[in-house]
């Protein structure tokens, strides 16, 4: 039988009795991964229960929970060898997982027959990245959750506590019969020195990204770089677009492409990679099954760019001007369909710098920013190649060129 290993924070939600539990904290403390491990174990050795797994987009969950816990079912192994995954039937077209009598449900607030479909009631509820979902959600959620059973049901949320402005913080967790788990990267002894060393150095870097993602306290979202952007429910149709893909890499960090739209005045802004540990062989890789267009990257990596090239795609080092590039950035109308939510995530929360005594300087904070760069390279890249005339500051113009258990 497959052993894996667990942190303090899988033994406190296991041991919860709270109907709905909270568990709520900084980067990488175990939060997804031992909600994740728990509802396996549930699937495991209980009998009759109905799952839902649900992110605020069917997309957004596709590359998180459903991904992480689809992974786990594939590295659960019994004493035979046979997995967990291979030992259950997986209807892909409906994302539903079924392990004798016990059904998975993974959803998106955005497909209204799943909503639909869990009228009949449900015995586990995650929502991942809780602060995606409004108070109405939840209720809508809660009301779900009320099938009879000898357990306890419950409805986990986990989130990164970005805004104390946000409804859970404000609300939910000074309500009756709701647990809060709180948990930083202390509690999690699994992961690698370099993503430490990452999370304690931004300290140097900015206050608030410190006390969200480190100590996992609530922050404040203030000094926003961008509010000249909305989401909309999913992109247009964009014929005749022009458009192109930045590029920030990373290895540690995670690696972003962002595919920009330039349509009837607008840039339309759509993540399309956004993920750790890929070396550039994987990025051309995932390259070839995208659309082949000019990609602007990050101009500091002239060797991955250069790899890039000769690989057989347009790329080119993007601008270097980094208070242009925001500022450009700034002049325009952003639009981004719902489904992008690191996108999301980062814009929301991309701030300017504070100096020693807390003034504000023209600088953007280095952290959580891939996607922002890949956009901000995309933008200044289209814009320079077709000679659209959006203006620098200054008043210049652009000038166009190129633990173990039983199943």
């Amino acid at each position: 039988m497959r052993e894996i290993g667990v942190t303090p924070i899988y033994h406190k939600t296991r041991e919860c009795k709270a109907k709905t539990i909270v568990n709520v904290g900084g980067s990488g403390s175990s939060k997804s991964f031992s909600i994740a491990h728990l509802l396996i174990e549930k699937l495991i050795q209980e009998k009759n229960k109905r799952f839902v797994i649900a992110r605020k987009t069917m997309p957004a969950c596709k590359r998180s929970s459903y991904d992480l816990i689809i992974g786990f079912l594939r590295d659960f192994k019994n004493e035979d060898g046979v997995s967990l995954y291979d030992a259950g039937a997986h209807n892909k077209t409906d994302h539903v997982f079924r392990f004798k009598t016990n059904e998975m449900l993974f959803m998106g607030l955005d497909e209204p027959t799943k909503i639909k479909s869990i009228s009949t009631g449900v015995n586990y509820v995650w929502l991942e990245e809780a602060n995606e979902f409004t108070q109405e959600d939840y209720q809508m959620f809660v009301l779900q959750v009320r099938k009879t059973s000898e357990e306890l049901n419950h409805i986990y949320l986990s989130l990164n506590p970005i805004d104390e402005g946000n409804w859970i913080a404000r609300k939910l967790i000074n309500e009756e019969n709701v647990e809060v788990i709180h948990s930083t990267y202390k509690d999690n002894p699994f992961l690698g020195q370099d993503y430490i060393q990452y999370l304690e150095n931004s300290i140097n870097e900015d206050e608030n990204f410190y006390r969200v993602y480190v100590l996992g306290e609530w922050g404040k979202l203030e000094n926003l770089i961008y509010r000249n952007y909305k989401v909309i429910p999913e992109l247009p149709e964009l014929d005749g677009a022009k458009w192109c893909y930045g590029l920030d890499f990373g290895l540690v960090n995670p690696s972003a492409i962002v595919k920009v739209y330039l349509y009837d005045g607008r840039f339309y802004l759509e993540e399309r990679l956004y993920k750790t540990g890929l070396t550039n062989k994987d990025i051309i890789e995932f390259l070839s099954h995208e659309e082949k267009g000019d990609i602007y990257a990050d101009p500091s990596a002239k060797q991955m760019v250069e790899e890039i090239r000769q690989a057989g795609y347009s790329a080119y080092e993007a601008h270097r001007d980094v208070k242009d590039g925001l500022d450009l950035c700034q002049r325009q109308t952003l639009t981004i369909p719902e489904s992008s939510d690191n996108l999301i995530k980062e814009i929301r929360g991309y701030q300017w710098k504070k100096d020693k005594d807390s003034n504000i300087i023209s600088e953007p904070v280095k952290l959580r920013d891939h996607l922002m760069d890949a956009m901000r390279y995309a933008i200044y890249g289209i814009t320079e190649r077709f000679g659209f005339a959006t203006a620098k500051p200054g008043g210049d113009k652009l000038q166009s060129k190129r633990s173990s258990f039983r199943f």
